[in-house]
């Protein structure tokens, strides 16, 4: 079995081995526009993140595999600002392959990343020319960033960030389709407000860091559509009801 098959979990179980176009992998997770997915793990002490704040090291190729599609298929990748500094986010690049399937879907060749910030303090793999910033009005973010980004703030709310409007936002900006990926704050106020439609949650078999926030869980409106399993971890994507 080639390193990162998944099995599709079912009356008729299937194997899905790695393929540089993830064909079944996009068809299962077909993400069409105007819905807000969530992308999370949670390890078996239900934590989001190891000992150093950081998810990666508690991933595999498996878990990996699913990330880059779920990235490949959408318009914008919402996250965090503490989440973006603590996994050093850069500017998306995807394979080849799945450039090539985007365009044939009439999508963009390239995925932007949205960052939902207060203070504007951004790691420094983003650009302006990839990057969305999410603020407020009274946030120091605007003056702090500087006019190379002028272009690229958007101000969703007077005092504090109304994550509705910011995402509404997006859309205007022709970026209907969006993968947020937390950290476990932001995700936490996208779904309790019933923001989020769709949430792939990967259930990790490694323990998370004491002090590392919880994942937040699944909504009880919504049901699982599908289950992955591979390597010791549990794919789930749960659709509201």
């Amino acid at each position: 079995m080639a390193e990162g098959t998944l099995t599709l979990l079912g009356d008729a179980p299937e194997e899905i081995a790695p393929d540089p176009l993830e064909t079944r992998l996009r068809t299962l997770y077909a993400h069409r526009p105007g819905v807000v997915r969530l992308g999370m793990l949670v390890t078996t002490d239900g934590r989001a993140a190891a000992a150093d704040g950081s998810s990666g090291s508690l991933g595999g190729p498996e878990d990996a595999r699913i990330m880059h599609v779920l990235r490949s298929l959408c318009d914008v990748v919402v996250v965090g600002a503490q989440t973006a500094r603590r996994e050093r986010y850069a500017d998306i690049v995807l394979p080849g392959p799945m450039i090539e399937a985007r365009e044939r879907l009439g999508q963009r060749a390239t995925v932007d990343i949205a960052v939902a910030t207060h203070g504007g303090i951004l790691p420094p793999g983003l650009t302006p020319e990839r990057t969305w910033v999410l603020t407020h009005g009274g946030s120091p973010a605007i003056s702090r960033l500087g006019p190379a980004w002028a272009s690229r703030i958007i101000i969703a709310g007077a005092d504090d960030l109304s994550p509705r409007t910011a995402l509404r936002e997006l859309v205007s900006h022709g970026l209907p389709r969006m993968l947020c990926e937390g950290g476990p704050t932001l995700a936490r106020r996208l779904l309790q407000r019933s923001i989020i439609d769709e949430y792939c949650l990967t259930e990790s078999p490694r323990q998370g860091g004491a002090q590392a926030p919880e994942t937040p869980p699944v909504p009880p409106d919504m049901a699982a559509a599908h289950t992955l399993d591979g390597g010791g971890f549990t794919m789930r994507r749960w659709v509201r009801r």
